[in-house]
């Protein structure tokens, strides 16, 4: 399914009668997607279901210009819009792409890598959106709106269980407490076999256990209306752990090579889904999110506070050699927490001139352990660290009707930042404490022009500069060097034009956007090639261009049958990095030279492709719904999501490349005209087309030749599956 949502799914609070209005809070206020003058999609809680997604991860399936990166740790999963995001070990970088829950932001990515349950829409908004939604946004934001209390009593219970051995349920009531308010309590437990095999134990990896409670309470107090949400989870995995994807046995001279390694019953390979660990990889993660929304209506404006506190606790453990022997493991917990507050005054609309005026604070607070056990002591690690950050912010968006259909917006915001690190080195006989602390000032800023054709459609074009703060690298190596200079901070410059409207008598929707984006001081994972001793760290690789254009279709060509369609070409490409690492084996002819001074190889990565970006993905669904017997509908739908190969490894490593493929899901089933109840098939990538997440050249000097690791998905295999609902 695309990622425009279903013509009927307008917002839950909207009482428009037109039934093809979607309803969204892009700007802070809830507006006609059609009349936003913003790259956004709005995916619906049906779109989610049509095509078969229930986790965060499998977002990239319906939205064209957003990939996610996988590994072995839900915090280094790194989101990308447009092919810009932010990959990296350190627990004190901020991401580009913001997630937020009913306006509250995340402070963490690995906060957002769940499980989706109850949810009304999903809006992604493509390009920096720093006026509104602060330095964390500097690629785009990712707002997840949960279902709101419904004004009679309904409720329902859903489960579902596939051919591999995947057992969902989920329920949820919800009804009016009095004519002033009303509750919604809804919950999900999730339990799978898993996908991968380890044959030294037997077991089965990839199991997954989760569930997770959530109530929300709305209530109006005359003119003051108070929503209070409280949301729990917890989910556990063994998965996470590479498998092998290329082994080269037989060195270039033709001696033997990797004889160390235990391939018993191992064919390495783009399908190999056997290991062979002694230890099994722990996600434990659990989580908590409490919040309050306030609005009180002044008659002239509504005054909004949001406050928010979350905790999130998250214990990693990994197996680094993949090898049935105690060699290289990896055990880190975290323990994050935040609190948020957001003061806004929204105007009425209905005048020539609006404005959103709006204050923001939040302080959020990560302790990390990290230990590493080896048997070669230069890669043993036992730290511990502390990064906090305050941010303060006052941001504005003001618009005026410079004719009927004519309109200009202006937007700002100051933002104020602290951050302060403390960083514990443990390791025998090299204990140390570093410590340090800085803060920066930004401002932000975005101009929009928009004009209403007299056949319906919107056309629109804008300018916005995006901000995203300084961080420590806290990450193995940490040194008081570190400590008293962090990565300096990420700005951008976007350029967007777009035409909205819809089309053939209503009876279509369609979004056409432009964008051109650059980069300065792009914040990514690196090796620091200045230093003696070259080493991972965070780095700011110099300047990146992204730039492009998004199309996003809705058609209902017959009662009952909707067509959607999306596409994106997207160009992010590296304007400027020289001094790049060199991948492993890369020679001069590849670009690989020596620097006289200091003897270290380098390479110019200047014009090169940013990693995990297609070029072209599209996407390509319906949904179908016919009268087939009394109070019986027959229910159809598919999609097809198709994308251009991509490099996973940012110096552009051959060996790293993942080719095009293409995805297809579908599903029939049969439910009553009423929707209260419906019994379906369901089949999950039903070519089977073999796919991964991520490559990895694991290869080294100490090791030779090469070994490359990669990381499976289980979409990655077709399965079967059969869900029912039951509603009232």
């Amino acid at each position: 399914m695309s990622a425009t949502a279903y013509a009927q799914d307008s917002a839950d609070d909207s009482d428009d009668a037109d039934a093809k209005v979607i309803i969204v809070t892009a700007q802070k206020r809830s507006q006609n997607i059609l009349d936003v003058p913003v790259a956004i999609s709005a995916i619906s809680q049906d779109t989610l279901q049509a095509a078969q997604i229930d986790r965060f991860t499998e977002l990239t399936a319906v939205s064209p210009s957003l990939t996610i990166t996988t590994s072995g740790n839900r915090n280094q999963n790194p989101i990308f819009l447009r092919g810009i995001g932010t990959f990296s070990f350190s627990t004190a970088a901020e991401p580009a792409v913001l997630v937020m829950i009913d306006d509250v932001p995340l402070l963490l990515p690995g906060q957002s890598i769940g499980n989706f349950a109850d949810v009304a829409r999903i809006e992604v908004l493509r390009g920096p959106q720093g006026t509104l939604f602060g330095k964390s946004a500097s690629a785009g934001v990712i707002s997840i709106v949960s279902q709101a209390p419904s004004k009679t009593l309904t409720g329902f219970v859903e489960a579902s269980v596939t051919d591999d051995e995947e057992y969902r349920t989920q329920a949820a009531i919800s009804g009016p407490i009095d004519a002033n308010g009303g509750f919604r309590v809804s919950g999900f437990y999730n339990n799978f076999n898993g996908f991968l095999r380890n044959l030294q134990t037997g077991n089965m990896l990839g199991q997954e256990e989760a569930w997770g409670l959530r109530g929300r309470f709305d209530y109006t107090f005359g003119k003051v209306d108070v929503q209070l949400t409280a949301d729990y989870s917890e989910f556990f995995d063994n998965g996470g752990d590479n498998t092998y994807r290329q082994v080269d046995r037989v060195r270039a001279n033709g001696t033997p090579g990797n004889q160390q390694l235990n391939l018993t019953g191992i064919t390495p390979g783009p399908t190999n889904r056997n290991v062979r660990i002694n230890n099994e990889a722990v996600n434990d993660s659990k989580q908590l999110l409490l919040s309050s929304r306030i609005s009180v209506d002044l008659d002239f404006a509504t005054l909004t506070s949001i406050t928010s506190l979350q905790n999130w606790k998250y214990l990693a453990q990994n197996d680094q050699d993949l090898q049935p022997t105690p060699d290289i493991f990896q055990d880190s917990t975290y323990d994050t927490t935040t609190v948020t507050q957001e003061l806004r005054l929204t105007s009425p609309t209905d005048g020539d001139f609006d404005y959103i005026v709006g204050a923001y604070f939040a302080d959020g607070e990560t302790d990390r352990s990290f230990v590493r056990t080896a048997t070669a002591p230069p890669l043993r690690q036992n730290w511990d660290s502390n990064a906090k950050i305050r941010n303060y912010a006052a941001f504005v968006q003001l618009g005026y009707d410079l004719s009927p259909k004519t309109l200009v917006s202006l937007g700002a915001r100051v933002n104020r930042e602290r951050i302060g690190v403390e960083f514990d080195d443990r390791r025998p006989g090299q204990q140390a404490i570093f410590r340090g602390a800085d803060a920066e000032t930004a401002f932000t800023g975005k101009l929009a022009l928009q004009h209403f054709f007299d056949n319906g459609l919107m056309a629109f074009a804008s300018i916005a500069t995006g901000y995203k703060g300084q961080a420590y690298d806290i990450s193995s190596g940490f040194n008081q060097r570190r400590a008293d200079n962090p990565i300096r901070s990420e700005s951008s410059v976007a350029y967007e034009i777009g035409l909205k409207g819809q089309a053939f008598d209503n009876m279509a929707q369609f979004q056409l956007i432009g964008f051109w984006t650059d980069y300065d001081d792009y914040q990514s994972q690196g090796i620091n090639t200045e230093l003696e001793v070259a080493q991972f760290e965070l780095v700011n690789v110099g300047k990146l261009r992204t730039r492009g254009i998004e199309l996003e279709t809705t058609l209902n060509p017959a009662e009952g049958l909707t067509i959607f369609a999306s596409g994106a070409y997207v160009d992010a490409t590296i304007r400027q990095f020289p001094n790049s690492e060199c991948y492993f084996g890369q020679t001069v002819e590849q670009g690989c030279v020596r620097n006289p001074a200091s003897g270290l190889f380098s390479q110019d990565l200047a014009g090169a492709q940013l990693n995990n970006s297609p070029d072209f993905k599209f996407n390509l669904g319906f949904n179908f719904e016919t009268p087939i017997a009394s109070g019986v509908e027959l229910v159809t739908n598919g999609n097809f999501t198709w994308q251009d190969d991509i490099f996973f490894d940012l110096r552009g490593n051959p060996r790293t490349r993942q080719g095009a493929y293409g995805l297809a899901n579908a599903s029939i089933g049969l439910q009553g005209d009423d929707k209260n109840w419906q019994v379906s098939l369901f089949v999950n990538n039903l070519f089977d087309q073999d796919y991964v997440t991520q490559i990895i050249d694991d290869t080294s000097t100490r090791v030779d030749p090469f070994i490359i690791l990669q990381q499976i998905p289980r979409n990655a295999s077709r399965f079967f599956g059969a869900r029912v609902r039951l509603g009232f």
